[in-house]
C-alpha cells in the first residue's frame, strides 16, 4: 500500500474582536501536511456500511495515528470531513465525504 497522496488537516483559527479596528479579525487556518493512501469507496461497501452511495466518500489510510484536533481535511484542493474513524493498532482509517459549502 502506497502513502504518496499530499493530505492537510485544517484546523479553523477563532475569530476575535479587535477594538481598535473595530472589526471582527479572522485569523490564517493551520494546516499539518501529511502523506496518506487515498482510495474511493466502492457502492457496495457503502451500501453495506451507511445504507446510501455517494460517490463522494473516499477511506484515508494514515501509516501513523494524527492525534490532533482537526474541523476538515483538504485532498487535491477540496475539503471533506470525517464520517467514521477507526484506529487499528497504531493506524488510522478514516471516511470522508466533501464538503457541500
Amino acid at each position: 500500500m502506497r502513502y504518496d497522496t499530499p493530505i492537510s488537516f485544517v484546523k479553523e483559527a477563532e475569530k476575535h474582536y479587535d477594538p481598535e479596528a473595530g472589526e471582527w479579525i479572522q485569523e490564517e487556518p493551520v494546516r499539518t501536511k501529511k502523506y496518506a493512501n487515498v482510495t474511493h469507496m466502492g457502492a457496495d461497501r457503502q451500501q453495506a456500511v451507511f445504507g446510501d452511495v455517494k460517490a463522494n466518500r473516499l477511506v484515508v489510510r494514515l501509516q501513523r495515528v494524527y492525534g490532533e484536533a482537526y474541523d476538515l481535511i483538504e485532498i487535491g484542493g477540496k475539503a471533506y470531513h470525517t464520517d467514521t474513524e477507526r484506529l487499528p493498532s497504531v493506524a488510522q482509517s478514516l471516511v470522508v465525504m466533501q464538503n457541500n459549502g
